[in-house]
């Protein structure tokens, strides 16, 4: 809420008030609007609220489901009447308000402007036709492709559009608003001649001529948002996520000043990784969907069912504790203002997969939705072989023998194992969207019920192009090519009372798979043989959410807000296979076929409450107490399976595994089924609490200075249970208990209304999670092996931040931030200290210290603003320095005493280009995204650490929206299709490419 006044000079009577209202540049519908206490009306599809006014002092308040979003304050003298527009950027930030009074009795001042096309029932666009507004005796003439634009005084006005060879087109009560434009799309139809009959092709006695009416306000943006935040903040609003193509919030959060996007799917902020950040969905920590990694998966979360991204960088007392690098504010759809349906449609070409035979196997019926069938679960007589604390069995060796099963029975068991190892080829289509949505509004006499409801279904292929390796163990050639499948649900229903009270439901039902096929054709340097390496991997992925929150306002101004949320997340990856040739023979210890499961169960309870607090004219603060509970409980299992060849065995090694490992072989004993490879810490039960208290004030000093000051108490435990293990030793010492308590202060001063100054300092915590605590091995998605930490400790971490803005004109800013980071214990990937097979693993240690610093420069311009045209630049740049002083063990296996943050990039950079047309209602956008070179995985000495080289992404998107609401969209990606490469010591050891994507759509709204 803002509150803010404005004295006006010596014109006469006041007649009417008008109050338009904008969302972004949208006209923002469903506003309750009230003056001197009194409700003057909701603002309909115009944005617009009107009454009579009379002179002297007034208060003008909107509300939105009761939440007072912003208060006016004003006078105006005898005669006039007054114009007062409000453009919002999200529902939490302050309104950019402009006043205009005018006397009614006198023409002229500001103008507004009318814009549009002229076209004929088949869209074809009418030149020449003559616009006029007989009042004022303006008129213009549409142009050959249509379009006009007629500049007209405020007030009310008539509109005729006459051509010599079609009928008159006249709209009465057009109302021009001081600097506001009014979009008017006409449709002219020819006059029918003598010679046209009744009934035939060409019969329009039932069709109209037809004016479509708009407002608009060209190009607001979310600078408001980071404007108005109390802490250091950047955000995305939904509008930006479907201008720039992005098709997740993984790929939109790349385009924020100094963060960057590892693996496509996680995210990286000045320089620090996913330990460092939280994630929450509408309010509620988000768990993780990967069972390796602490942070959130972003790619699953669709553009569709959003409502926009914050991150806020800067830590305040009503954050998570660990929000360190910042946190990623996600929010869903809200209710909608008025009643939609929507249909659209995607067809998408990938430059070396669609049309391509890419590699594959024999999957299920399911795999088209998704949804495996069952073809790729653990076969049922296997898994109550494995029950009741079995995790392994094993063959008789000699009658009589205890705990073990007949080489029959063990033979009967392997047969239920279908038999698909070979790869094939598959010819690739084209990729696939399509969403549906559909709302409703009723209005009641004490309040409003809504939904909004969305279905999504994707499917794409995807192609690692001209892919080789050339590292320390081998060099090579390789296919990887996957085939994914999206498939979400969204909705949210509530009720909005009069009364100053509101619940919302929504429910989230994400669901994600990939099918990926890989082989790899190499030589192995060391052992000096050649290498075949096939690896078949199905992964899905699950997110379901319930939330409920609400609020209701208390003693006039106080406001209690209370949610709860329920969540699921589950990564099933069944019957992953992979085995080796080695000289063209099949080596049987190669084999592993695993089964993972992993389920994640959430419960988010969370109360605020917010009192302001007026202590004098020129002091007051906001009050603010929260209390969280977070519960995760997970439960992770993994069996790996392989096969043992038994001596005697005269088969030829050389022939395809579909032909070895047929049923026949196991009965005849040639080939026994071997469940040792899983371990007894490869299954693990885990359950981690959180629960936190905080206390904050933003106290304004004038309107100047504003002083924000909190305290956020926090208790954080791991408990750690490994039910196949027989040493306790192993979970208790897994097992965590942490108490902080976390203080933050932050400044800001204004300097003018265009310039203010930030600062802060606040002190977070990083704390090693499940994964890392675990005392199990697991392999990556790049096939790298970890080994877990049970003593890794927490990092206290000591944050500055610094950041000046300047906010010149509607739509220019520019920001200049610092930053200044000093971690004492962190917690990073580490190279192991073991031998065998564990020489080449990654565990998680502690080193001694690190820090990060570093500067963004943010700035956006409106570089052309014309009536009908509009031109927007915005860009970022982010410079980013770290430094990690490793520990003893550190520095004896890495052979280094320092180096930097691993997915650190010393230098990010971002363009935009954005062009509107409101004539043509037609939008075209360049974006540019550049990463410089980071560290990817640290090595063992005297290796040096293996880089991912800094690459530069120009994606391009344009819009078109026709008549009737429907657009039409094309998505270029990845024009520069520059390779990717990963590199060890200024050598590259791999190389692939993606190919560039294009993609093409429309889409329908009623």
């Amino acid at each position: 809420m803002l509150a803010a006044g404005l004295t006006l000079g010596q014109l006469a009577s006041a007649q009417e008030l008008l109050v338009h209202t904008f969302l972004e540049s949208r006209p923002f519908q469903g506003l309750d609007m009230e003056l001197d206490g009194r409700r003057i009306g909701r603002t309909g599809t115009q944005g617009q609220v009107s009454t009579a006014l009379d002179s002297g002092s007034h208060t003008l308040r909107a509300l939105r489901d009761a939440a007072e979003l912003a208060t006016y304050e004003f006078i105006v003298e005898q005669g006039e009447s007054a114009e007062i527009s409000l453009t919002f950027s999200d529902f939490q930030s302050a309104p950019a308000i402009t006043i205009a009074t005018f006397d009614s009795a006198e023409p002229g001042g500001p103008t507004g402007r009318i814009v549009g096309l002229v076209a004929d029932m088949d869209d074809r666009p009418i030149a020449d036709a003559v616009i006029r507004a007989p009042q004022s005796g303006a008129q213009v003439r549409s142009k050959p492709d249509g379009s006009y634009s007629l500049e007209l005084p405020r007030g009310i006005h008539s509109l005729e559009i006459s051509h010599p060879d079609f009928n008159t087109v006249s709209k009465d009560g057009l109302r021009v608003v001081a600097n506001i434009g009014i979009a008017a799309n006409i449709m002219m139809l020819r006059p029918l001649s003598a010679t046209d009959e009744v009934g035939s092709d060409m019969d329009f006695s039932d069709v109209e001529e037809v004016m479509v009416m708009g407002a608009y306000k060209p190009g607001e943006d979310t600078a408001d948002l980071e404007k108005f935040s109390v802490a250091i903040t950047d955000a995305i609003s939904i509008d930006d996520l479907l201008r720039f193509g992005d098709s997740d919030v993984a790929a939109a959060l790349k385009r924020i000043v100094g963060v960057a996007v590892t693996g496509g799917k996680y995210a990286n902020v000045r320089g620090l990784d996913g330990r460092y950040i939280s994630s929450t969905l509408n309010g509620s920590l988000m768990p993780s969907t990967d069972p390796f990694r602490r942070d959130v998966q972003l790619d699953l979360f669709p553009a569709e069912i959003l409502g926009g991204i914050e991150i806020q960088k800067s830590f305040t007392a009503d954050l998570p504790g660990d929000t360190t690098g910042g946190i990623i504010r996600m929010t869903s759809r809200d209710l909608p203002e008025e009643n939609e349906f929507g249909l659209s449609v995607s067809l998408g070409f990938v430059d070396g997969a669609t049309g391509e035979d890419l590699l594959s196997y024999e999957g299920s019926d399911g795999d088209i939705l998704g949804m495996d069938d069952g073809l790729r679960e653990l076969p049922g007589g296997i898994r109550s072989n494995l029950s009741n604390g079995n995790f392994r069995f094993s063959i008789c060796q000699f009658e009589g023998q205890s705990n073990c099963i007949s080489q029959e029975e063990g033979a009967a068991l392997a047969g239920q194992l279908p038999n698909i190892y070979n790869t094939t080829r598959e010819s690739a289509g084209p990729d696939f969207g399509l969403a549906a949505k559909l709302g409703r509004r009723y209005e009641r006499e004490t309040g409003d019920f809504a939904f909004y409801s969305s279905l999504t279904y994707d499917q794409g292929y995807a192609s690692r192009q001209e892919a080789s390796f050339n590292d320390t163990d081998a060099v090579g050639t390789y296919d990887w090519d996957s085939f994914a499948v999206s498939l979400n649900g969204y909705l949210v229903a509530g009720w909005v009372s009069d009364n100053g009270w509101d619940v919302l439901s929504k429910t989230i039902i994400l669901r994600d798979s990939e099918d990926r096929a890989t082989y790899e054709v190499g030589f192995n340097k060391k052992d000096e043989v050649d290498e075949t390496l096939t690896v078949l991997e199905w992964v899905e992925r699950q997110f379901l959410g319930q939330q409920i929150d609400g609020s209701i306002s208390l003693f006039g101004n106080h406001e209690l807000r209370l949610r709860a949320g329920l969540s699921q997340t589950n990564r099933l990856s069944p019957d992953r296979r992979e085995y080796q040739y080695r000289n063209n023979v099949f080596i049987a210890s190669t084999l592993e076929r695993s089964y993972s499961d992993l389920t994640e169960d959430g419960l988010d309870l969370g109360l605020d409450y917010e009192m302001p607090l007026q202590i004098n004219d020129w002091l007051f603060t906001n009050l603010k107490f929260g209390v969280l509970s977070n519960t995760r409980d997970r439960d992770n299992e993994l069996i790996r399976l392989g096969v043992l060849t038994r001596s005697g065995n005269d088969l030829d090694p050389s022939q395809d595994l579909e032909t070895l490992l047929v049923a026949e072989n196991f009965e005849a004993d040639l080939y026994r089924l071997n469940t040792n490879k899983t371990t007894d810490t490869d299954s693990y039960e885990a359950s981690q609490d959180t629960t936190a208290v905080y206390l904050s004030a933003e106290t304004d000093l004038g309107t100047d200075l504003t002083v924000v000051t909190g305290v956020r108490m926090e208790d954080y435990s791991i408990d750690l249970n490994y039910p196949n293990a027989s040493d306790e030793d192993v979970s208790a010492g897994s097992d965590r208990d942490s108490s902080e308590t976390l203080p933050s202060l932050s400044v800001i001063y204004r300097f003018s209304d265009a310039l203010q100054l930030r600062g802060g300092f606040a002190r977070t915590v990083s704390r090693p999670n499940i994964t890392e605590l675990a005392a199990s091995r697991f392999f990556d998605q790049e096939g790298r092996q970890y080994i877990g930490c049970p003593n890794c400790s927490d990092s206290d971490i000591s944050n500055f931040d610094v950041r000046g803005e300047y906010y010149f004109g509607d739509q220019n800013s520019v920001s200049l931030a610092v930053f200044y980071k000093d971690i004492s214990d962190p917690l990073e990937r580490a190279v192991s200290d073991g031998s065998g097979s564990a020489v080449s693993a990654l565990t998680f240690r502690n080193s001694e210290s690190a820090t990060v610093q570093g500067f963004e420069l943010d700035a956006s311009s409106r570089v052309l603003d014309g009536i009908d045209h509009v031109i927007d630049l915005s860009g970022n740049i982010a410079v980013i320095e770290s430094e990690i002083s490793l520990d003893e063990d550190g520095q004896r296996l890495e052979g280094r005493d320092s180096r930097e943050l691993q997915g650190q990039s010393p230098f990010l950079a971002n363009l935009q280009v954005a062009y509107d047309n409101y004539a043509w209602d037609a939008k075209l956008t360049f974006v540019a995204n550049y990463f410089d070179d980071r560290i990817d995985a640290v090595a063992r000495a005297p290796q040096e650490p293996i880089k991912e080289s800094g690459r530069l992404d120009i994606n391009v998107t344009a819009e078109k929206t026709l008549r009737n609401g429907s657009k039409f969209s094309l998505k270029l990606k990845n024009l520069l299709d520059e390779p990717i490469e990963r590199t060890q010591g200024g050598r590259v050891i791999e190389t692939y490419k993606k190919g560039m994507s294009l993609s093409l759509g429309y889409s329908l709204s009623f």
